[in-house]
């Protein structure tokens, strides 16, 4: 299989509206909030809220939506205004998450339009429950990193926990 780009040509990320908006209390880098601090939004963009929202689905075995419903917050591509630095290890994942979802023998797995759709109704299966976890008990005097961190913390430690008694 050929290493797909997915910034050789355009590609659309979306979010629904309202979790957009709920999402933007814990990113960094936004028109309005450029001084934020990571103490008060750990995510330094909203593609990496996004590509946590994906994350979180899949780690918690939540179906992708059946289609992406949300609305474009911002383009991957070779233009001026889109993202043109999407990490390596981004697109390898998500590659991994298209094999495992199509198959390897699959023409979708080196489609990037497809893999990105894909994306995409991931993100959109999980970023509510991934806000309403960060929300939840949310204390204001609480730096909103150590909330994301405690989260993933526990993330983690469920998954080691569930694996424990495994051998290899």
């Amino acid at each position: 299989m050929a290493i797909l780009t997915f910034t050789g040509s355009q590609h659309r990320l979306l979010l629904p509206d309202d979790i957009k908006e709920r999402a933007m209390a814990w990113v960094r880098h936004q028109a309005t909030n450029r001084h934020r601090t990571a103490d008060q939004a750990p995510f330094r963009r909203l593609i990496d809220f996004w590509f946590t929202a994906i994350i979180w689905a899949v780690r918690h075995e939540i179906q992708p939506a059946d289609q992406a419903t949300g609305k474009l917050f911002v383009n991957l591509g070779p233009n001026t205004n889109d993202v043109r630095s999407f990490e390596s290890w981004r697109a390898d994942l998500l590659v991994i998450l298209a094999v495992h979802t199509f198959g390897a023998d699959s023409p979708d797995v080196s489609n990037t339009r497809k893999v990105i759709d894909l994306a995409n109704r991931y993100a959109e299966a999980g970023a509510s429950l991934l806000l309403e976890r960060l929300e939840r008990d949310m204390d204001l005097a609480l730096p909103r990193l150590y909330k994301v961190a405690d989260v993933l913390t526990e993330l983690v430690a469920e998954g080691t926990e569930k694996r424990s008694d495994q051998t290899f």
